[in-house]
């Protein structure tokens, strides 16, 4: 699901990159909503499954914390590059996170081996 969320992210900076009419814009503004949408739940229960009991708040803190601040950077980076003939910038962050969804799909995609240290 979270990789899901990351390809939302990219066809939506893609999207950005390419569309030629103004109308859309707001369609490609939904598509990038659901990266929110895939990754806020998933990322909390994730990290709630890495961290002990004690550590919680300040590990869900961080996390969103930090996802705040890379959505912001990712935002203002987009918006700079909206103006004007920026497409380039969208390119490459859409591409980027294309490449990171696809490495996280095909590790969830990987078969696990069960020896005995994991039972």
């Amino acid at each position: 699901m979270y990789a899901a969320g990351l390809l939302f992210f990219a066809a939506g900076y893609l999207g950005l990159a390419v569309i030629r009419q103004a109308g859309l814009v707001f369609v490609v503004l939904a598509v990038c909503g659901g990266f929110n949408a895939c990754t806020d739940g998933v990322g909390k229960a994730w990290i709630s499954t890495l961290l002990p009991a004690g550590a919680q708040g300040t590990g869900q803190g961080l996390y969103q914390g930090l996802t705040g601040a890379a959505t912001l950077i990712a935002g203002v980076w987009a918006g700079l590059a909206w103006h004007g003939t920026g497409r380039l910038p969208l390119l490459v962050s859409g591409a980027i996170a294309a490449l990171i969804a696809a490495g996280m799909l095909l590790c969830a995609a990987r078969p696990r081996k069960v020896g005995p240290a994991s039972r």
